[in-house]
């Protein structure tokens, strides 16, 4: 009876040692189309990779298709001086570009890895978000549903 016992305990422990019932990665896909203007449409896409409901990884495409370059040209600026500030910041991965008569602006944060501390520094408007070192799934749809993204989970 007593090794029935010790035999229990010790699969029930190799079971949590395993992993077994760990929390799994989930996919949140946040989208918007909209026309800003005459001749100026945007396509925003969002994917935010989350486990329990702490983001781990946030990806964004931002696509303006614009028929004035001029107009182009000066929202690649506009971005440029907005993510300018984390450029030296690990885990922060940004690219402005223009293609033709679209400029996209894709970004990649690894908010398990990245210095949170940091981003708060660099923009205090981060804490909005950014609390305890972390960023709450919910919250973060909250943000891009706040600029009229349609958000479902996959």
């Amino acid at each position: 009876m007593y090794k029935k016992i010790i035999a229990a305990v010790c699969l029930v422990g190799m079971l949590f040692v395993t992993g077994c019932g760990k929390e799994e990665s989930k996919t949140l896909t946040c989208t918007r189309t909209a026309t800003i203007q005459a001749g100026v449409d945007m396509s925003l896409n969002y994917k935010v990779t989350y486990k329990g409901e702490n983001v781990q990884l946030v990806e964004s495409e931002e696509k303006i298709t614009a028929d004035d370059k001029d107009y182009l040209k000066t929202y690649e600026t506009t971005v440029n001086s907005m993510y300018s500030p984390y450029k030296d910041v690990e885990h922060y991965n940004y690219n402005v570009s223009i293609d033709g008569n679209t400029l996209t602006s894709t970004t990649k944060i690894d908010y398990e890895k990245i210095d949170t501390d940091k981003m708060i520094e660099i923009d205090s408007a981060n804490k909005a978000l950014i609390k305890d070192g972390k960023v709450k799934m919910n919250d973060l749809k909250t943000a891009y549903e706040a600029l009229g993204a349609t958000c479902k989970e996959e």
